[in-house]
């Protein structure tokens, strides 16, 4: 009896460090474009093998999704969740002791890089479509405002899809926020939107300055 308790104990025990040691607090968001000319398969396989590459270093948990419907045609992205801003600095210590050779090629256009917390943490993991909602807010607002605001605005997705993720800008170049949901099939979109085209939205004050939307797939290998 003794030792089945133990071994109970030690079961919890593992499970909570699991719990503490991802967290996923916050996330390394990468946008990227695919160069004029280029098939977009080469592309994926570059981004697949730098997201498994970024968890070699560290991350908790990375993947891959790329332009399905509506939005920018050639575009991808790279999520990546880690914890803490002391997590985020071992892997980047990591990523500069690798250094570079001149023999790598850029599979990419352009890209950017946003360092995001996670202010709403409801999405089920890896779901096959991912609808992306990117917003800026008045420059007028303070910046408890511009949250308030963009919680108010994600509120309508989160009652909608019922499985969504806000992301605030940390550092990167805008002052943005990103709502993400997920649906495996368009029948799951259209119910989905459904409900949110007989919301109140249209009578609220969001002050939005910005605001882009698109649908995206997983990327798989």
């Amino acid at each position: 009896m003794k030792i089945l308790l133990s071994i109970i104990l030690l079961s919890l025990s593992t499970l909570s460090l699991a719990d503490d040691q991802e967290k996923n607090n916050m996330m390394m968001f990468s946008m990227f474009t695919n160069p004029a000319g280029q098939d977009m398969k080469e592309m994926e396989a570059f981004l697949l093998r730098s997201a498994n590459d970024n968890e070699e270093r560290g991350y908790n948990r990375c993947g891959v999704y790329k332009h399905r419907r509506v939005g920018s045609s050639r575009s991808a992205y790279i999520y990546c969740y880690f914890n803490d801003y002391n997590q985020w600095a071992k892997i980047e210590d990591i990523r500069d002791s690798e250094g570079g050779t001149a023999v790598n090629k850029q599979m990419f256009s352009d890209h950017t890089d946003h360092l995001l917390s996670i202010a709403e943490s409801n999405l089920k993991p890896n779901p096959k479509y991912a609808l992306l909602v990117r917003t800026t807010f008045g420059p007028y607002l303070t910046g408890n405002e511009r949250s308030q605001k963009a919680k108010q605005f994600f509120d309508y997705y989160e009652n909608s899809f019922g499985g969504c993720n806000l992301m605030e800008h940390l550092w990167g170049p805008e002052i943005g926020y990103y709502t993400v949901c997920g649906f495996e099939n368009y029948k799951e979109f259209a119910k989905a939107m459904e409900i949110f085209n007989q919301s109140d939205i249209l009578e609220q004050k969001l002050d939005i300055l910005e605001h882009s939307d698109e649908i995206l797939i997983r990327v798989d290998n």
